[in-house]
Parts: C-alpha cells; structure tokens; sequence
C-alpha cells in the first residue's frame, strides 16, 4: 500500500496510510534517548528524547566533552561500563540507578570504528521489577507498526532514518534471531553496513541506493548474509515499506526474516543436484570410454587379420599365377591352386563384413540375408567355371 505525506492541523509534514500509522518517528515516540561520542568523548549526536530525559539540550552539548558536562553528577558505573564499551565488538547492555535524577537507565552501548552509541531509556522502577516502562500511547503507536509490518512478515522489525542514518531495531526480534542485547533501541546504519558479508555488502549497498534514489519505488526488499553476535553469518531476507515526505524518501518501516534454514536446503539441493549430473557424466565418459576401447580392438583384432592372414593367402595366389605365366606344364594347377586362396580370401572377407554388418542383417531380416550370401555364392561359383573353361579352351 502506497504512503503518502499529508498536513495535519498544525500544518507539520506526516506520512499515513490505511492503518493509520503516524509520521512521527517511532525512534521519537516511545522517548528513547540516543547519542554518539568519538574516542575523545566529543558529542556528535544527541536526538530529542536525549534533551527530555538527561535535561540537557542539543545546541548547548553538541562539540563538547560528555564528561566535562556530567562530571559532577554521572554515576562512576556510568563512566566504567562506557569505557569499556569501546573495548569489546557486540553491544553492552547494562541497568543501572541514576541517584542524582532518582531513576533507573536501562542502557544499551556499541562502539563502531572510533564512534561509541548509546541509546538509554529510563523508568522509576528498574525493568525486572515488573512495572511499565512504555507510557499508553507508546503502546498505541508501536501496536499500529506492528499491525502495519505484519502485513510484510513478523520476523525481525524496525523503521529506518534515512536521513540520520539510523535504524530502530524494535521489540527484540533482532536479539532473538542475531544474539545481539538490543531492544527497542536506535543503532546507526553503519553498524548495519559493517555485518553485512563482505561478498554481498556492495550488491545490497548499490541496489538500496537504486530504490531510493528513484523516487518512485515504495518496496525494498532483498537477501543478503547478515553477521550474528557469535560470527556466524545468517541468511536474511529485508523488506521495507518506504516513506516519502515532499517527494524524498526520508524512512522506511519493515522487517527482516531469517531464511537460513531455507538457503541451506536450496544449497543441500544444489550441491546433490551437483553431484549427480558428475556422476553422470563420469559414468557417460566410461560408457563413451569402453565403447571406444572395444572399437578399437575390433579394428586392432580385424588389421592383424587382415595383415597376418589375408595379406599371406593372397600373397600366395599372386606367387602361383606368377608361376602360372611361365610354368605351361604346371599352369592349370597353379590356377587352381590361385583361385583356391582366393575364394579363401573371399570367405575370410565375408565372415569379418558378417561380423561388422550383424545389426544390417537383423534390420533386412534372416531370410533376406540368406538368400543375397546365396546369390553371392552363386555369381562367384559361375565366374569360376567360366574362368576356368576359357582357361582349357586356351590351353587344349
């Protein structure tokens, strides 16, 4: 379903659709705070929510030190646990009271490259106790989102700034399937960017860059490896309903879904599928190979006949009608003996063409083969009387 920006009573751009979702950012609405400090612990983020809970304004911290600001109030578990932040790769997520303000922070820290983000909540109560952290209308919004987004999956949700440059991962579903501690909390889209698999980062980076910058497109979706809390890669599939306001693409609202199970499968498949076309082939070539070799015997069996028996008999016949020309006396018998070998040879020919021509004579059928060998015979037998009557004519 197309969304559309529209004005409402106060004339602020939002965005709406059929289910009523509100522009406003969800990032926004359930009061999350977020920040961003460099190693020197310069201030170079501080969203809205961060000024409502920490009292402080993002004109008068922005550029500065945190710890100058809150030196004289921030509690030292504060200061440890964001220290140590930058020393390890996943995210720390910690709950702790803050006596100055008389509250509980539920506090979640990741540190990128030289950047350290914290997104933090807080509450009278601490979470475990029992009671509510999200006031009634945070739950009003977040049941339209989910109502909204359950029409794409009920996976992994979250709605994307695209001009901050940060993602909303709502409601756990990214801690459950990637192992990550972050819960209804902001991340910057660089954290995103930096475990997508190398191999298909550039891909998913070209394409998302494509739909949104056409303007016209209100689907992204694709699939693409995604790095788990423990190095693991998981199989993804992202969808995403993107938002235009004064015709720019400034967010997009969807969910990722675990297809691991369903691309090892299709991988199983493939690699099985794979293997069988090798067999096959290999079993071809042995078929093609043994076919060949029996060939070759054949001919290697037929050129020694031909060569060692054949070429002997008529070697043979030649010599007697050699004899023949100058031996009158001897004459008819060294025909005779010539004609002998020859028919000989005539036979010898015949078996090897039977052997070579046996389908032949399977297509013409027995009796049809049997009566050309007799017309054969025949012809061959009457050429030889003949011959040899001319032959006592010549020499009476």
């Amino acid at each position: 379903m197309a969304i559309k920006p529209f004005s409402n009573a106060n004339g602020n751009l939002q965005a709406a659709n059929g289910n009523g979702h509100e522009g406003k950012l969800i990032a926004e609405t359930i009061s999350n705070g977020f920040f961003k400090v460099d190693r020197r612990w310069t201030v170079k983020y501080w969203n809205q929510a961060a000024e409502k809970l920490l009292g402080v304004q993002a004109r008068d911290i922005l550029g500065k030190n945190l710890w100058e600001k809150f030196s004289a109030i921030i509690p030292t578990p504060f200061f440890v646990r964001y220290h140590n932040a930058f020393l390890q790769d996943i995210p720390d997520h910690f709950e702790e009271f803050w006596e100055e303000k008389g509250l509980w922070f539920d506090v979640l820290t990741y540190h990128f490259e030289d950047t350290l983000s914290v997104s933090f909540k807080s509450s009278s109560e601490p979470a475990h106790s029992g009671h509510p952290d999200h006031p009634e209308q945070q739950l009003r919004i977040l049941n339209k989102l989910y109502r909204l987004v359950t029409e794409i999956t009920n996976d992994c949700l979250w709605e994307w700034d695209l001009l901050a440059r940060e993602i909303f991962w709502i409601d756990g579903g990214h801690k459950r399937v990637f192992g990550y501690p972050i819960e209804n909390a902001l991340i910057p889209q660089a954290f995103w960017e930096a475990h997508l698999h190398p191999d298909d980062k550039e891909r998913v980076m070209t394409g998302l860059d494509k739909v949104i910058s056409g303007g016209q497109a209100h689907l992204w979706e694709d699939e693409y490896r995604f790095a788990k809390a423990n190095g693991d890669y998981a199989y993804v599939h992202d969808r995403g309903l993107i938002v235009y306001e004064e015709g720019r693409a400034t967010r997009m609202i969807g969910a990722t879904q675990d297809i691991t199970a369903r691309k090892t499968a299709e991988t199983q498949l493939l690699d099985s599928e794979r293997r069988l076309a090798q067999e096959t082939l290999v079993r071809q070539k042995e078929i093609t190979s043994a076919v060949l070799t029996a060939q070759e015997n054949e001919r290697s069996s037929m050129g020694k006949e031909l060569h060692d028996n054949l070429n002997q008999i008529l070697g043979a016949a030649k010599l007697y009608i050699e004899l023949a020309k100058t031996d009158e006396e001897n004459r008819e018998f060294c025909l005779d003996k010539s004609c002998g070998y020859i028919v000989n040879v005539i036979e010898e020919i015949r078996r090897i063409s039977k052997r070579l021509a046996g389908p032949g004579m399977q297509i013409m059928g027995l009796s049809e083969s049997i009566r050309i060998l007799l017309t054969t015979l025949l012809l061959t037998f009457i050429r030889h009387v003949a011959t040899h009557r001319t032959q006592k004519k010549l020499y009476a």
